[in-house]
Protein backbone atom coordinates (compact mmCIF):
# COMPACT_ATOMS: atom_id res chain seq x y z
CA UNK A 1 0.00 0.00 0.00
CA UNK A 2 2.67 2.23 0.86
CA UNK A 3 4.36 1.61 -2.46
CA UNK A 4 1.22 2.40 -4.59
CA UNK A 5 0.93 5.97 -2.58
CA UNK A 6 4.73 6.43 -3.30
CA UNK A 7 4.34 6.08 -6.91
CA UNK A 8 1.15 7.71 -7.04
CA UNK A 9 2.49 10.86 -5.56
CA UNK A 10 5.61 10.55 -8.09
CA UNK A 11 3.12 9.75 -11.28
CA UNK A 12 1.14 12.99 -10.01
CA UNK A 13 5.00 14.94 -10.02
CA UNK A 14 5.58 14.35 -13.30
CA UNK A 15 2.34 15.05 -14.57
CA UNK A 16 2.34 18.77 -12.75
CA UNK A 17 5.92 19.46 -13.63
CA UNK A 18 5.37 18.90 -17.41
CA UNK A 19 2.08 20.90 -17.33
CA UNK A 20 4.42 23.54 -15.98
CA UNK A 21 7.42 23.40 -17.79
CA UNK A 22 5.08 23.47 -20.83
CA UNK A 23 3.69 26.57 -19.74
CA UNK A 24 6.40 28.15 -19.20
CA UNK A 25 7.79 27.37 -22.25
CA UNK A 26 5.29 28.74 -24.04
CA UNK A 27 6.10 32.18 -21.65
CA UNK A 28 9.76 31.68 -22.77
CA UNK A 29 10.26 35.45 -23.32
CA UNK A 30 9.34 36.57 -19.76
CA UNK A 31 12.09 37.20 -17.60
CA UNK A 32 13.25 34.00 -15.86
CA UNK A 33 10.72 31.63 -17.41
CA UNK A 34 13.42 29.53 -19.05
CA UNK A 35 15.43 28.73 -15.63
CA UNK A 36 11.77 27.75 -14.74
CA UNK A 37 11.33 25.33 -17.56
CA UNK A 38 15.18 23.90 -16.58
CA UNK A 39 13.72 23.18 -12.70
CA UNK A 40 10.34 21.68 -13.72
CA UNK A 41 12.31 19.42 -16.00
CA UNK A 42 14.58 18.78 -13.64
CA UNK A 43 12.12 17.79 -11.01
CA UNK A 44 10.27 15.24 -13.81
CA UNK A 45 13.32 13.53 -14.47
CA UNK A 46 14.05 13.04 -10.96
CA UNK A 47 10.81 12.01 -9.87
CA UNK A 48 10.32 9.95 -13.11
CA UNK A 49 13.77 8.03 -12.38
CA UNK A 50 12.10 7.52 -8.77
CA UNK A 51 9.53 5.78 -10.34
CA UNK A 52 11.24 3.57 -12.41
CA UNK A 53 13.30 2.60 -9.43
CA UNK A 54 10.41 1.53 -7.71
CA UNK A 55 9.01 -0.52 -10.35
CA UNK A 56 12.27 -2.44 -11.61
CA UNK A 57 13.50 -5.55 -9.23
CA UNK A 58 17.33 -6.09 -10.83
CA UNK A 59 19.88 -4.37 -9.05
CA UNK A 60 21.31 -3.63 -12.52
CA UNK A 61 17.93 -1.91 -13.65
CA UNK A 62 17.58 -0.58 -10.26
CA UNK A 63 21.09 1.59 -10.30
CA UNK A 64 19.97 2.39 -13.66
CA UNK A 65 17.13 4.17 -13.12
CA UNK A 66 18.87 5.71 -9.88
CA UNK A 67 22.06 7.32 -12.36
CA UNK A 68 19.53 8.66 -14.36
CA UNK A 69 17.19 10.00 -11.58
CA UNK A 70 20.25 12.26 -11.49
CA UNK A 71 20.21 14.04 -14.21
CA UNK A 72 17.49 15.75 -12.46
CA UNK A 73 18.78 15.88 -9.21
CA UNK A 74 21.88 17.84 -10.10
CA UNK A 75 19.95 20.17 -12.67
CA UNK A 76 17.09 20.98 -9.98
CA UNK A 77 19.56 23.32 -7.83
CA UNK A 78 21.08 24.78 -10.56
CA UNK A 79 18.16 25.62 -12.41
CA UNK A 80 16.60 26.88 -8.98
CA UNK A 81 19.34 29.55 -8.72
CA UNK A 82 19.54 30.43 -12.34
CA UNK A 83 16.17 31.31 -11.72
CA UNK A 84 16.62 33.11 -8.84
CA UNK A 85 19.06 35.40 -9.99
CA UNK A 86 16.94 36.47 -12.93
CA UNK A 87 13.88 36.74 -11.25
CA UNK A 88 15.18 38.74 -8.57
CA UNK A 89 17.68 41.35 -10.95
CA UNK A 90 21.10 40.02 -9.70
CA UNK A 91 21.96 39.10 -13.09
CA UNK A 92 23.95 42.12 -13.69
CA UNK A 93 26.61 40.80 -11.00
CA UNK A 94 25.90 36.72 -11.79
CA UNK A 95 28.39 36.78 -14.92
CA UNK A 96 28.24 34.08 -17.67
CA UNK A 97 31.06 32.70 -16.41
CA UNK A 98 29.53 31.46 -12.78
CA UNK A 99 27.17 30.04 -15.10
CA UNK A 100 29.49 27.79 -17.00
CA UNK A 101 31.41 27.04 -13.95
CA UNK A 102 28.21 25.61 -12.34
CA UNK A 103 27.45 23.29 -15.26
CA UNK A 104 31.18 21.86 -15.19
CA UNK A 105 30.13 21.08 -11.30
CA UNK A 106 26.67 19.68 -11.99
CA UNK A 107 28.93 17.73 -14.95
CA UNK A 108 31.33 16.51 -12.75
CA UNK A 109 28.86 15.19 -9.69
CA UNK A 110 27.00 13.34 -12.96
CA UNK A 111 30.66 11.96 -13.68
CA UNK A 112 31.05 10.11 -10.14
CA UNK A 113 27.65 9.06 -10.08
CA UNK A 114 28.04 7.51 -13.41
CA UNK A 115 31.33 5.88 -12.98
CA UNK A 116 30.87 5.18 -9.40
CA UNK A 117 30.88 0.83 -9.83
CA UNK A 118 34.38 1.78 -10.88
CA UNK A 119 35.43 3.76 -7.53
CA UNK A 120 32.82 4.21 -5.09
CA UNK A 121 33.90 8.03 -4.57
CA UNK A 122 30.06 8.65 -4.80
CA UNK A 123 28.21 5.72 -2.76
CA UNK A 124 30.42 3.51 -0.65
CA UNK A 125 28.01 1.12 -0.66
CA UNK A 126 24.46 0.40 -2.06
CA UNK A 127 21.94 -2.08 0.11
CA UNK A 128 19.65 -3.27 -2.87
CA UNK A 129 17.42 -4.88 -0.52
CA UNK A 130 16.74 -2.08 1.80
CA UNK A 131 12.95 -1.82 3.27
CA UNK A 132 11.96 1.54 1.63
CA UNK A 133 10.14 2.37 -1.35
CA UNK A 134 12.80 2.91 -3.47
CA UNK A 135 14.13 -0.57 -2.53
CA UNK A 136 17.97 0.05 -2.37
CA UNK A 137 19.67 2.58 0.55
CA UNK A 138 23.01 4.32 -0.13
CA UNK A 139 26.00 4.82 1.95
CA UNK A 140 27.38 7.94 0.90
CA UNK A 141 31.17 8.89 -0.08
CA UNK A 142 32.90 11.98 -0.28
CA UNK A 143 31.43 12.60 -3.27
CA UNK A 144 28.26 12.85 -1.83
CA UNK A 145 29.10 14.80 0.64
CA UNK A 146 30.93 17.13 -1.69
CA UNK A 147 27.38 17.17 -3.68
CA UNK A 148 25.33 17.94 -0.74
CA UNK A 149 27.61 20.93 0.17
CA UNK A 150 27.22 22.21 -3.80
CA UNK A 151 23.52 21.69 -3.88
CA UNK A 152 23.00 22.91 0.06
CA UNK A 153 25.36 26.09 -1.03
CA UNK A 154 23.22 26.97 -4.49
CA UNK A 155 19.90 26.56 -2.44
CA UNK A 156 21.08 28.80 0.50
CA UNK A 157 21.67 31.56 -2.11
CA UNK A 158 19.09 30.90 -4.48
CA UNK A 159 16.67 31.39 -1.34
CA UNK A 160 18.48 34.62 0.07
CA UNK A 161 18.28 36.14 -3.22
CA UNK A 162 14.07 35.51 -2.77
CA UNK A 163 13.97 36.36 0.58
CA UNK A 164 15.40 40.01 0.50
CA UNK A 165 13.40 40.42 -2.74
CA UNK A 166 10.75 39.60 -0.98
CA UNK A 167 11.40 42.10 1.72
CA UNK A 168 11.05 44.80 -0.88
CA UNK A 169 8.82 43.38 -3.69
CA UNK A 170 5.31 45.11 -4.62
CA UNK A 171 2.58 42.68 -2.87
CA UNK A 172 2.36 40.67 -5.94
CA UNK A 173 5.60 39.65 -6.49
CA UNK A 174 6.11 39.23 -2.75
CA UNK A 175 3.20 36.61 -3.35
CA UNK A 176 5.01 35.09 -6.28
CA UNK A 177 8.43 35.11 -4.26
CA UNK A 178 6.88 33.21 -1.35
CA UNK A 179 5.25 30.56 -3.49
CA UNK A 180 9.31 29.71 -5.06
CA UNK A 181 10.59 30.02 -1.08
CA UNK A 182 7.94 27.10 -0.44
CA UNK A 183 8.93 25.40 -3.54
CA UNK A 184 12.44 24.79 -2.51
CA UNK A 185 11.64 24.72 1.10
CA UNK A 186 9.83 21.50 0.76
CA UNK A 187 12.85 19.29 -0.94
CA UNK A 188 14.85 20.70 1.75
CA UNK A 189 12.66 19.52 4.89
CA UNK A 190 12.58 16.03 3.21
CA UNK A 191 16.26 15.52 1.99
CA UNK A 192 18.23 17.27 5.36
CA UNK A 193 17.05 13.82 7.36
CA UNK A 194 18.19 11.50 4.77
CA UNK A 195 21.45 13.38 3.72
CA UNK A 196 22.61 13.68 7.98
CA UNK A 197 21.77 9.39 8.15
CA UNK A 198 18.59 10.05 10.47
CA UNK A 199 16.49 8.37 7.70
CA UNK A 200 17.16 5.66 5.77
CA UNK A 201 14.36 6.61 3.11
CA UNK A 202 14.47 9.37 0.74
CA UNK A 203 11.34 10.94 0.46
CA UNK A 204 12.86 13.72 -1.50
CA UNK A 205 10.77 12.76 -4.78
CA UNK A 206 7.49 13.00 -2.87
CA UNK A 207 8.39 16.59 -1.79
CA UNK A 208 8.85 17.84 -5.47
CA UNK A 209 4.69 17.56 -5.57
CA UNK A 210 5.07 20.31 -3.35
CA UNK A 211 7.63 22.04 -5.05
CA UNK A 212 6.01 21.80 -8.43
CA UNK A 213 2.55 22.43 -6.77
CA UNK A 214 4.14 25.67 -5.39
CA UNK A 215 5.56 26.90 -9.12
CA UNK A 216 1.87 26.04 -10.25
CA UNK A 217 0.13 28.78 -7.73
CA UNK A 218 3.11 31.25 -8.57
CA UNK A 219 2.37 30.80 -11.94
CA UNK A 220 -1.12 30.46 -12.48
CA UNK A 221 -2.75 32.31 -9.38
CA UNK A 222 -0.08 35.02 -9.30
CA UNK A 223 0.96 35.15 -12.75
CA UNK A 224 4.60 34.10 -12.46
CA UNK A 225 4.86 33.41 -16.37
CA UNK A 226 2.65 36.63 -17.25
CA UNK A 227 4.04 39.22 -14.99
CA UNK A 228 7.55 39.02 -14.10
CA UNK A 229 9.33 41.68 -11.91
CA UNK A 230 11.30 44.48 -13.39
CA UNK A 231 15.10 43.86 -12.25
CA UNK A 232 14.71 46.92 -10.34
CA UNK A 233 18.75 47.25 -9.55
CA UNK A 234 19.32 47.12 -12.75
CA UNK A 235 17.53 49.86 -14.14
CA UNK A 236 18.06 52.18 -11.59
CA UNK A 237 22.02 51.55 -11.79
CA UNK A 238 21.18 51.83 -15.81
CA UNK A 239 19.81 55.34 -15.36
CA UNK A 240 21.57 58.44 -16.68
CA UNK A 241 20.28 60.61 -14.66
CA UNK A 242 22.23 60.62 -11.42
CA UNK A 243 19.62 59.53 -8.45
CA UNK A 244 19.58 59.57 -4.96
CA UNK A 245 17.51 58.69 -2.25
CA UNK A 246 17.34 60.29 1.33
CA UNK A 247 15.82 59.64 4.29
CA UNK A 248 13.49 62.44 6.76
CA UNK A 249 17.14 63.19 8.27
CA UNK A 250 18.79 63.92 4.67
CA UNK A 251 20.98 60.66 5.22
CA UNK A 252 21.92 59.00 2.10
CA UNK A 253 20.33 55.50 1.90
CA UNK A 254 20.86 54.54 -2.26
CA UNK A 255 22.80 56.22 -4.58
CA UNK A 256 23.08 55.45 -9.01
CA UNK A 257 26.20 54.84 -10.40
CA UNK A 258 25.52 58.14 -12.18
CA UNK A 259 25.01 59.98 -8.75
CA UNK A 260 28.40 58.54 -7.65
CA UNK A 261 30.27 59.61 -10.51
CA UNK A 262 28.57 63.30 -10.39
CA UNK A 263 29.63 63.79 -6.97
CA UNK A 264 32.73 62.02 -6.95
CA UNK A 265 31.99 59.58 -4.45
CA UNK A 266 32.00 55.94 -3.93
CA UNK A 267 29.50 53.43 -2.21
CA UNK A 268 30.97 54.12 0.86
CA UNK A 269 28.82 57.39 0.72
CA UNK A 270 26.01 55.63 2.11
CA UNK A 271 24.90 57.21 5.47
CA UNK A 272 26.29 60.52 4.83
CA UNK A 273 24.45 63.59 4.81
CA UNK A 274 23.36 64.78 1.60
CA UNK A 275 24.64 68.18 2.42
CA UNK A 276 28.35 66.58 2.92
CA UNK A 277 28.62 65.50 -0.74
CA UNK A 278 26.94 68.04 -3.01
CA UNK A 279 28.86 70.51 -4.34
CA UNK A 280 27.01 73.61 -3.82
CA UNK A 281 24.76 75.02 -1.07
CA UNK A 282 22.33 76.23 -3.74
CA UNK A 283 21.35 72.39 -4.41
CA UNK A 284 21.94 71.58 -0.70
CA UNK A 285 19.20 73.93 0.04
CA UNK A 286 16.82 73.29 -2.35
CA UNK A 287 16.51 69.77 -1.64
CA UNK A 288 15.95 70.90 1.96
CA UNK A 289 12.99 72.09 1.03
CA UNK A 290 8.97 70.60 1.46
CA UNK A 291 7.11 69.05 -1.73
CA UNK A 292 7.68 68.28 -5.10
CA UNK A 293 10.48 70.52 -6.52
CA UNK A 294 11.83 71.09 -9.90
CA UNK A 295 14.55 73.95 -10.76
CA UNK A 296 17.40 74.34 -12.65
CA UNK A 297 20.98 75.08 -10.63
CA UNK A 298 24.20 76.71 -11.37
CA UNK A 299 27.00 75.18 -10.42
CA UNK A 300 30.57 76.60 -10.81
CA UNK A 301 33.25 73.87 -10.11
CA UNK A 302 36.58 74.27 -9.24
CA UNK A 303 38.00 74.88 -12.55
CA UNK A 304 35.00 77.88 -13.01
CA UNK A 305 33.60 75.65 -15.39
CA UNK A 306 29.79 76.68 -15.15
CA UNK A 307 27.36 73.74 -15.66
CA UNK A 308 23.59 73.59 -15.05
CA UNK A 309 21.54 70.89 -13.63
CA UNK A 310 17.88 70.15 -13.45
CA UNK A 311 16.87 68.95 -10.23
CA UNK A 312 13.74 67.04 -9.49
CA UNK A 313 12.45 66.58 -5.45
CA UNK A 314 9.82 64.21 -5.16
CA UNK A 315 8.78 63.04 -1.75
CA UNK A 316 8.06 59.20 -1.19
CA UNK A 317 5.28 59.23 1.70
CA UNK A 318 3.24 62.77 0.64
CA UNK A 319 0.75 63.39 3.22
CA UNK A 320 1.75 61.19 5.91
CA UNK A 321 2.69 63.79 8.43
CA UNK A 322 6.42 64.97 9.71
CA UNK A 323 9.39 65.44 7.63
CA UNK A 324 9.22 62.94 4.21
CA UNK A 325 12.40 60.43 2.72
CA UNK A 326 12.70 61.99 -1.15
CA UNK A 327 14.25 61.09 -3.89
CA UNK A 328 16.26 63.73 -5.69
CA UNK A 329 16.73 63.40 -9.60
CA UNK A 330 19.72 65.45 -11.25
CA UNK A 331 19.71 65.82 -15.06
CA UNK A 332 22.95 67.59 -16.31
CA UNK A 333 20.92 70.50 -18.62
CA UNK A 334 24.40 72.50 -19.39
CA UNK A 335 24.51 71.62 -23.34
CA UNK A 336 20.66 72.51 -23.37
CA UNK A 337 20.91 75.98 -21.75
CA UNK A 338 23.92 76.43 -24.13
CA UNK A 339 22.00 75.70 -27.02
CA UNK A 340 19.45 77.97 -25.77
CA UNK A 341 22.25 80.89 -25.44
CA UNK A 342 22.97 80.44 -28.87
CA UNK A 343 19.28 79.97 -30.34
CA UNK A 344 18.57 83.48 -28.27
CA UNK A 345 22.44 85.15 -30.10
CA UNK A 346 21.11 83.81 -33.37
CA UNK A 347 17.19 85.16 -32.83
CA UNK A 348 18.99 88.41 -31.67
CA UNK A 349 21.20 88.51 -34.81
CA UNK A 350 17.96 87.95 -36.80
CA UNK A 351 16.39 90.69 -35.87
CA UNK A 352 18.97 92.92 -36.63
CA UNK A 353 19.47 91.58 -39.54
CA UNK A 354 15.40 92.25 -40.34
CA UNK A 355 15.80 95.73 -39.04
CA UNK A 356 18.59 96.15 -41.36
CA UNK A 357 16.20 95.06 -44.38
CA UNK A 358 13.43 96.66 -43.14
CA UNK A 359 14.98 100.29 -42.88
CA UNK A 360 18.44 100.28 -44.11
CA UNK A 361 17.67 98.78 -47.58
CA UNK A 362 14.13 100.15 -48.16
CA UNK A 363 15.20 103.84 -47.58
CA UNK A 364 18.00 104.11 -50.00
CA UNK A 365 15.41 102.20 -52.57
CA UNK A 366 12.64 104.68 -51.81
CA UNK A 367 14.58 107.24 -52.75
CA UNK A 368 15.99 105.59 -55.50
CA UNK A 369 12.84 104.69 -56.78
CA UNK A 370 11.47 108.98 -56.16
CA UNK A 371 14.66 110.11 -58.42
CA UNK A 372 13.37 108.07 -60.64
CA UNK A 373 10.41 109.27 -61.05
CA UNK A 374 11.73 112.50 -61.10
CA UNK A 375 13.69 111.50 -64.12
CA UNK A 376 11.47 110.31 -66.15
CA UNK A 377 9.48 113.21 -66.21
CA UNK A 378 12.77 114.99 -67.39
CA UNK A 379 13.59 112.84 -69.81
CA UNK A 380 12.18 109.23 -71.73
CA UNK A 381 14.80 106.86 -71.80
CA UNK A 382 14.74 102.73 -71.96
CA UNK A 383 17.40 102.56 -68.95
CA UNK A 384 15.04 104.50 -67.03
CA UNK A 385 12.71 101.73 -67.61
CA UNK A 386 15.46 98.82 -66.73
CA UNK A 387 15.93 100.70 -63.53
CA UNK A 388 12.53 100.54 -62.73
CA UNK A 389 12.33 97.19 -63.58
CA UNK A 390 15.66 96.41 -61.13
CA UNK A 391 14.14 98.66 -58.49
CA UNK A 392 10.74 96.15 -58.48
CA UNK A 393 12.54 93.34 -58.49
CA UNK A 394 14.98 94.91 -55.43
CA UNK A 395 12.46 95.48 -53.59
CA UNK A 396 10.13 91.76 -54.39
CA UNK A 397 13.27 90.76 -52.61
CA UNK A 398 13.31 92.60 -49.80
CA UNK A 399 9.80 91.14 -49.21
CA UNK A 400 10.62 87.97 -49.21
CA UNK A 401 13.75 88.10 -47.12
CA UNK A 402 11.46 89.96 -44.53
CA UNK A 403 8.90 87.49 -44.58
CA UNK A 404 11.46 84.42 -44.43
CA UNK A 405 12.87 86.25 -41.22
CA UNK A 406 10.13 87.44 -39.70
CA UNK A 407 7.86 83.72 -40.22
CA UNK A 408 10.69 81.33 -39.46
CA UNK A 409 9.81 77.92 -39.20
CA UNK A 410 6.63 78.65 -36.92
CA UNK A 411 2.77 79.65 -37.22
CA UNK A 412 0.61 82.02 -34.72
CA UNK A 413 -2.79 80.62 -33.06
CA UNK A 414 -5.10 78.52 -36.02
CA UNK A 415 -8.23 79.53 -36.32
CA UNK A 416 -11.30 78.65 -38.50
CA UNK A 417 -10.37 79.46 -41.80
CA UNK A 418 -12.82 79.85 -44.92
CA UNK A 419 -10.05 78.51 -47.83
CA UNK A 420 -12.25 80.64 -50.50
CA UNK A 421 -12.00 83.54 -48.38
CA UNK A 422 -8.84 83.85 -47.74
CA UNK A 423 -8.02 82.62 -51.57
CA UNK A 424 -9.88 85.94 -52.58
CA UNK A 425 -8.30 88.71 -50.45
CA UNK A 426 -4.45 87.06 -51.31
CA UNK A 427 -5.56 87.88 -54.99
CA UNK A 428 -6.51 91.26 -54.41
CA UNK A 429 -3.23 91.64 -53.62
CA UNK A 430 -1.82 90.74 -57.04
CA UNK A 431 -1.24 93.08 -59.31
CA UNK A 432 -1.36 91.11 -62.94
CA UNK A 433 -4.74 92.58 -64.94
CA UNK A 434 -5.44 90.55 -67.06
CA UNK A 435 -4.45 86.97 -64.62
CA UNK A 436 -7.96 85.18 -63.62
CA UNK A 437 -8.59 83.24 -60.66
CA UNK A 438 -11.41 80.55 -59.99
CA UNK A 439 -11.99 79.27 -56.58
CA UNK A 440 -13.86 75.57 -56.21
CA UNK A 441 -13.68 75.25 -52.77
CA UNK A 442 -16.20 75.58 -49.53
CA UNK A 443 -14.24 73.91 -46.83
CA UNK A 444 -13.35 75.76 -43.61
CA UNK A 445 -10.15 74.62 -42.07
CA UNK A 446 -7.80 75.44 -39.36
CA UNK A 447 -5.06 77.44 -39.84
CA UNK A 448 -2.83 81.04 -39.34
CA UNK A 449 -4.75 83.12 -41.69
CA UNK A 450 -1.96 85.55 -41.91
CA UNK A 451 0.63 82.99 -42.99
CA UNK A 452 -2.02 80.75 -45.46
CA UNK A 453 -2.96 84.19 -47.06
CA UNK A 454 1.43 84.68 -47.40
CA UNK A 455 1.39 81.08 -49.19
CA UNK A 456 -1.54 82.11 -51.14
CA UNK A 457 0.16 85.30 -52.29
CA UNK A 458 3.20 83.33 -53.30
CA UNK A 459 2.13 80.69 -55.04
CA UNK A 460 -0.15 83.19 -57.42
CA UNK A 461 2.77 85.26 -57.72
CA UNK A 462 4.72 81.89 -58.93
CA UNK A 463 1.92 81.16 -61.44
CA UNK A 464 2.01 84.91 -62.91
CA UNK A 465 5.68 84.83 -63.14
CA UNK A 466 6.18 81.92 -64.65
CA UNK A 467 2.84 81.12 -66.21
CA UNK A 468 2.73 84.60 -68.03
CA UNK A 469 0.72 87.82 -67.28
CA UNK A 470 -2.85 85.93 -68.83
CA UNK A 471 -2.82 83.05 -66.58
CA UNK A 472 -5.92 81.62 -65.00
CA UNK A 473 -5.34 80.27 -61.20
CA UNK A 474 -7.69 77.43 -59.96
CA UNK A 475 -8.05 76.79 -56.19
CA UNK A 476 -9.81 73.62 -55.51
CA UNK A 477 -10.64 70.83 -53.08
CA UNK A 478 -8.96 67.67 -52.28
CA UNK A 479 -10.43 65.08 -49.97
CA UNK A 480 -7.63 65.65 -47.35
CA UNK A 481 -6.87 69.21 -47.97
CA UNK A 482 -6.84 71.42 -51.06
CA UNK A 483 -4.74 72.82 -54.63
CA UNK A 484 -3.52 75.60 -56.42
CA UNK A 485 -3.25 75.11 -60.38
CA UNK A 486 -2.28 77.40 -63.19
CA UNK A 487 -2.75 76.60 -67.00
CA UNK A 488 0.77 77.84 -67.80
CA UNK A 489 3.57 76.24 -68.82
CA UNK A 490 4.27 73.37 -66.10
CA UNK A 491 7.41 72.34 -64.81
CA UNK A 492 9.93 70.08 -66.03
CA UNK A 493 9.72 66.43 -64.74
CA UNK A 494 13.59 66.89 -64.47
CA UNK A 495 12.88 70.15 -61.72
CA UNK A 496 10.31 68.80 -59.71
CA UNK A 497 12.31 67.69 -57.30
CA UNK A 498 13.99 71.07 -56.95
CA UNK A 499 10.93 73.98 -56.90
CA UNK A 500 11.27 74.06 -52.94
CA UNK A 501 14.81 74.87 -52.44
CA UNK A 502 16.08 78.13 -51.50
CA UNK A 503 17.39 80.00 -54.50
CA UNK A 504 15.68 77.51 -57.48
CA UNK A 505 13.63 79.12 -59.84
CA UNK A 506 13.25 78.89 -63.78
CA UNK A 507 12.81 82.25 -64.67
CA UNK A 508 15.26 84.70 -64.49
CA UNK A 509 13.23 87.47 -62.71
CA UNK A 510 12.64 85.27 -59.99
CA UNK A 511 13.96 85.37 -56.93
CA UNK A 512 13.89 81.71 -56.04
CA UNK A 513 12.46 82.17 -52.41
CA UNK A 514 8.81 82.15 -53.22
CA UNK A 515 7.83 78.77 -52.88
CA UNK A 516 10.33 77.74 -50.51
CA UNK A 517 8.38 80.32 -47.86
CA UNK A 518 5.20 78.41 -49.46
CA UNK A 519 6.94 75.21 -48.35
CA UNK A 520 7.82 76.56 -44.95
CA UNK A 521 4.36 77.81 -43.89
CA UNK A 522 3.13 74.06 -45.02
CA UNK A 523 5.49 72.36 -42.80
CA UNK A 524 4.92 74.66 -39.55
CA UNK A 525 1.11 73.70 -40.25
CA UNK A 526 2.39 69.95 -39.96
CA UNK A 527 0.64 69.76 -43.54
CA UNK A 528 2.07 67.77 -46.72
CA UNK A 529 2.78 69.61 -50.27
CA UNK A 530 3.58 68.16 -53.36
CA UNK A 531 4.09 69.87 -56.59
CA UNK A 532 3.06 68.21 -60.53
CA UNK A 533 2.15 68.83 -63.41
CA UNK A 534 -1.94 69.69 -63.80
CA UNK A 535 -4.03 68.21 -66.11
CA UNK A 536 -4.52 71.91 -68.46
CA UNK A 537 -0.56 71.80 -68.09
CA UNK A 538 0.45 74.15 -65.60
CA UNK A 539 1.87 73.84 -62.17
CA UNK A 540 -0.36 71.92 -59.85
CA UNK A 541 0.64 72.67 -56.01
CA UNK A 542 -1.33 69.90 -53.14
CA UNK A 543 -2.13 71.01 -50.03
CA UNK A 544 -2.83 67.90 -47.67
CA UNK A 545 -3.26 66.33 -43.81
CA UNK A 546 -5.04 70.13 -43.32
CA UNK A 547 -7.21 69.57 -40.24
CA UNK A 548 -10.96 70.61 -41.76
CA UNK A 549 -13.14 72.18 -39.20
CA UNK A 550 -16.96 71.06 -38.89
CA UNK A 551 -19.49 74.29 -40.34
Amino acid sequence: MLQIVYLTLLAVTCILGVGIAYSAWAHREILGARPLVLTCVAAVVWAGGSFGLVTVSTPIAELRWLQISYFGIVASPVGFVLLAVLYTGYVESFPTRAAAVLGGFAGGFLLLVWTNPSHHLYWARIDYSAPVPAGLSTTPGPGFLAFVVFTYVLLLFGSFLFLRYVVTAPNLYRRQSAMLIIAVAAPWAANIPHSLQLMTADFTPISLLVTVSAIWVAMFRYRLAEVGPVALRTVFENISSAVCVLDRHDRVVDINGAGMELFGVSEDVIGARFREIVPTTALADLVDGTGRIQEIIRIDDSESETRYYEVSVTPTNPGQGGRDSRVVVINDVTTLKLQQRRLAAQNERLDQFTSVISHDLRNPLNVAQGRLELAREECDSEHLTAAADAHARMDELIEDLLAMARGGRSVGDREAVSVEELATRAWATIESPEATIETDIERTIAADPSRLRQAFENLFRNAIEHGGGDVTITVGELPEGFYVEDDGNGIPESRLDQVFEEGFSTSDEGTGLGLNIVRQIVEAHEWQIRVKNGSRGGARFEITDVEFVAE
